[in-house]
């Protein structure tokens, strides 16, 4: 039965072949037959999806194709692929028909394109082989780029087929690495086989980033958040509560640092605003970092939790540096400071930001009865960055 939802497409192609698109009859009798071929082929599925066992757990209608010693073609469905190919014999006439009157030119090649792309989208979700599959999965592109390129309704239609057929085919290098790695390690392709052999969970997690982007060192680490941060109603007093932003027409997250760049002078924020801010991943290593030096977090007489750092008179260049990175969490621009010690004065320059609860977080990490402290998971949160600063 796979069999024939693979073959029914291709023989309509041939059946669409010999036929010259002279008249306007001609063109009818393509699409009426690229048409039929379709909706024969969704019958089938249907068919197929009715004999389905849905209590087996194995591959079911399996065929193996080992004739000829150059192709072993295996195919066979289980409870998940069985969907994917009835969604595609689903779509395909959808895709035709919606296509019925708009495409006047080249209509019996337009037709054959999308003929074989059900063919080549079924063999996806149907064959038994990794190998297979990334073959038949980079091939979908070929009628996918013909289709866009020739009958796209844009005029930048070119850049748009360059762009799917290259962007689509890098990042698929990644899956034919990962095939290979387990084709080296388990000596097989087969997903039968591959389902009775034993892959290390750390393995599992490499393969399925596709064995890119995972690389481990110390500027991937992310900071580990502390096992006594509180809970949003618990960080603060019970007479602010009110002041959760219980509302429905605030969806997005305002993540200063990415979507704004200097707030110093604007109106002070509601507290709708303020339980919206975050810290965005690239400001955590600085936070860190000035923590560890000469910043300090503080509680206000609300309640509320700001962050400060000072520097002396002749580190202006480094303490500038990091106001303008947090300059969008702050409400005023730095000012003057001097501070009396053993009879000596020491003129500094201080900038603090606004009180933001996404600092409460830290304060539980960084601070134990209102007393800084290193936290014991310091190694783990560290970063190149972080060090820097």
């Amino acid at each position: 039965m796979i069999t024939l939802l693979l073959l029914i497409p291709l023989i309509g192609c041939l059946m669409l072949l010999p036929i010259e698109e002279k008249s306007i009859m001609a063109k009818n009798k393509l699409k009426k037959i690229a048409l039929s071929i379709s909706l024969l082929n969704l019958i089938v599925s249907i068919f197929m999806w009715i004999n389905f066992d849905s209590n087996i757990s194995e591959y079911q209608f399996v065929y193996e194709f080992n004739q000829l010693s150059f192709c072993h073609l295996n195919v066979g469905i289980d409870g998940t692929s069985l969907y994917f190919v009835l969604l595609t014999t689903f779509i395909t006439p959808l895709c035709l028909l919606s296509n019925w009157t708009d495409i006047t030119k080249k209509i019996k090649y337009f037709l054959i394109s999308f003929l074989i792309l059900e063919t080549l989208q079924i063999a996806v979700f149907v064959v038994l082989d990794l190998l297979l599959f990334y073959i038949f999965f980079e091939s979908v592109l070929i009628p996918l780029f013909i289709v866009i390129l020739t009958w796209g309704a844009s005029e930048s239609r070119i850049r748009a087929a360059f762009l799917l057929f290259l962007y689509t085919l890098f990042g698929s290098l990644f899956m034919l690495l990962a095939i290979m790695t387990i084709y080296y390690n388990l000596g097989s392709t087969d997903l039968q086989l591959i389902s009775l052999s034993e892959i290390s969970l750390e393995s599992q997690k490499w393969l399925w980033l596709s064995l890119s982007f995972s690389k481990r060192d110390m500027t991937s680490r992310i900071i580990y958040k502390n096992k006594n941060t509180l809970n949003l109603l618990e960080r603060f007093p019970r007479s602010n509560r009110n002041y959760l932003p219980n509302n429905n027409k605030c969806k997005e997250l305002v993540v200063f640092g990415s979507n704004l760049s200097f707030t110093v002078k604007y109106p002070p924020y509601t507290s709708i605003v303020r339980y919206m801010v975050k810290i965005p991943f690239n400001l955590e290593a600085i936070l860190l970092g000035v923590l560890l030096s000469d910043g300090w977090l503080f509680i206000n007489k609300a309640g509320n939790i700001l962050l400060a750092f000072k520097q002396t008179i002749n580190k202006l260049e480094y303490f500038f540096y990091v106001f303008n990175k947090l300059s969008h969490y702050c409400s005023a621009n730095p000012r003057l400071t001097s501070t009396h010690i053993n009879g000596k004065i020491f003129n500094g320059i201080v900038f603090a930001t606004r009180s933001y609860p996404c600092f409460t977080e830290w304060y539980n990490i960084f601070y134990v009865n209102k007393k800084k402290i290193l936290p014991l998971n310091l190694y783990n949160m560290l970063t190149y960055e972080a060090l820097a600063h």
